[in-house]
C-alpha cells in the first residue's frame, strides 16, 4: 500500500545551500571557533575566523551551524553579511541593527528666528560596532566578494575605510568582543591578504576538505532511515554511496536526492535495481555540479588546466608556474592570467601552501573522461 501523503519526504527541499537538515562532523573545527568566542569575550577583543574550501565543501552549513552555537552561548549574530557594510556605515547599521545617531554642536538663539548649526560626525563603521552591547558576530558566507570593493566608485577610499575595518576586528580594538567568521573558495587568504589581514590566530584559519567517513556515514543514515523512513538495513546502500562521494558534501546530496524519491516510489523498500538506480541518477547530478563549476571554460582549456595534475593522484599539487605553462600552449600569453584567475574564482583551481591543487573530488577524473582519456570512464 502507498504510504501517505502527509509524511512523504519531498526531494524538492534537499538542498546544497544554507543550513544543513542533519549536520555531523567538523566537530574540531566547531571547538575551536568557541574557543576562539570565548577568547574574545575574555579579552573584550576579537578576531576573524576564516573558512575556506572547494565548492560543494558544506561551508555555508558550517558557517551556520557555527552561528548557531554561537547564540546559544549569548552573541548576537549578524548573518549575511555584505562587503559594502565593511565600508559603508549606513549598511553596517541594517546589517547590525543599529539605529542611527548625530549630535547638535550648537544652537544660538535670539529676537530672530531660531538659528540651528549642526555637525553631523562622520562616523565609520567600525563606530557602529563600537557600541555597547553584547557580543558581536558577524557571517560573512561568499567572502571572496570582498574582491568587489575595489571595482565600485571611489575604490582607494571604500578600500582604505574596509582595511581598517577588518583590521580593527582582527585585532580586537574595538573594545568589544567583536568577531568575524568568514567564508569563501580556497582563494580567501588571498583574499584577505589584499586587504592586510596576513596572519591568523592559532586555529582561526580552516581549509575545509572532506567529512569523516563516521560522519558521512552518520548523515547518510540520518536521511535514509530518519527522514526516508527506509525499512531495513540501510548499510549496503550508504556503503555503496560512499564509494561514490568520498566524503564530499555536495556529492551526498547528489546521491540523496534520487535515494529518497526512489525509497518512497518503492514504499519503503531498498532493493538492488533501486541501488543501481539511485547510483546513476547520483553520477547524473554530479556531473550537473560539474558542468556548473567549468562552465566558462572550452574543452581545450580544462585539458590544459588539469594537464599538469594528469599522471598524478588526486589531491597532488603542482606550481605556478607548471599550470601557467600549461595554459600557455593554448591561449594568447595575454589571456593566460586571466583564466587562471577564474580557475580559481570558481574552485576548479585551489590554493594548497605555495602550489594549487584540483580540490573538488573526481573532477580531474571527469575532465579526463569528458575530454581527453576514455579509460577512466565508470559510467556509460
Amino acid at each position: 500500500m502507498a504510504r501517505p501523503v502527509d509524511i512523504t519526504p519531498d526531494p524538492r527541499y534537499v538542498s546544497s545551500r544554507g543550513k544543513a537538515d542533519y549536520f555531523h562532523g567538523r566537530e574540531q573545527i566547531i571547538a575551536d571557533f568557541l574557543d576562539a568566542c570565548d577568547k574574545s569575550v575574555e579579552t573584550k577583543g576579537g578576531t576573524i575566523f576564516l573558512v575556506e574550501g572547494a565548492p560543494g565543501s558544506g561551508k555555508s552549513a558550517l558557517l551556520i551551524e557555527c552561528a548557531e552555537r554561537a547564540a546559544k552561548k549569548g552573541w548576537r549574530v549578524a548573518k549575511h553579511l555584505y562587503a559594502r557594510a565593511l565600508h559603508d556605515v549606513t549598511t553596517m547599521r541594517r546589517q547590525v541593527g543599529a539605529s542611527l545617531h548625530f549630535r547638535i554642536e550648537s544652537m544660538k538663539s535670539g529676537i530672530w528666528p531660531v538659528e540651528v548649526t549642526a555637525t553631523f560626525a562622520q562616523p565609520r563603521p567600525a563606530d557602529v560596532l563600537r557600541k555597547k552591547g553584547p557580543p558581536l558576530l558577524l557571517v560573512y558566507d561568499e567572502a571572496q566578494m570582498l574582491h568587489n570593493v575595489s571595482i565600485i566608485p571611489r575604490p582607494n577610499a571604500t578600500r582604505s575605510i574596509a582595511i581598517e575595518t577588518l583590521n580593527l576586528i582582527h585585532e580586537g580594538q574595538l573594545g568589544r568582543p567583536v568577531m568575524l567568521l568568514a567564508g569563501g573558495l580556497g582563494n580567501l587568504t588571498k583574499v584577505f591578504g589584499e586587504f592586510e589581514i596576513a596572519r591568523f590566530a592559532k586555529n582561526c584559519r580552516v581549509v575545509l576538505g572532506p567529512l569523516e567517513p563516521d560522519a558521512e556515514r552518520a548523515w547518510l543514515l540520518d536521511w535514509l532511515s530518519t527522514h526516508a523512513k527506509a525499512k531495513g538495513n540501510p548499510k549496503v546502500w550508504i556503503d555503496a554511496i560512499m564509494q561514490e562521494t568520498q566524503g564530499w558534501p555536495d556529492h551526498v546530496l547528489s546521491y540523496v536526492i534520487p535515494a529518497l524519491r526512489r525509497i518512497y516510489a518503492d514504499n519503503g523498500a531498498m532493493t538492488p535495481q533501486g541501488l543501481a538506480h539511485v547510483l546513476q541518477a547520483g553520477w547524473k547530478n554530479r556531473e550537473s555540479f560539474y558542468i556548473t563549476r567549468t562552465n566558462v571554460f572550452n574543452p581545450e582549456q580544462l585539458r590544459a588546466l588539469v594537464r599538469p595534475f594528469a599522471a598524478e593522484q588526486s589531491g597532488t599539487s603542482r606550481s605556478y608556474g607548471a599550470i601557467m605553462e600549461s595554459l600557455s600552449a593554448v591561449v594568447p600569453h595575454e589571456e593566460v592570467e586571466g583564466l587562471f584567475t577564474e580557475a580559481l574564482r570558481k574552485g576548479v583551481l585551489g590554493r594548497h601552501g605555495t602550489e594549487y591543487v584540483i580540490p573538488i573530488p573526481s573532477i580531474h577524473a571527469w575532465v579526463q573522461r569528458k575530454y581527453g582519456i576514455p579509460q577512466l570512464a565508470r559510467y556509460n
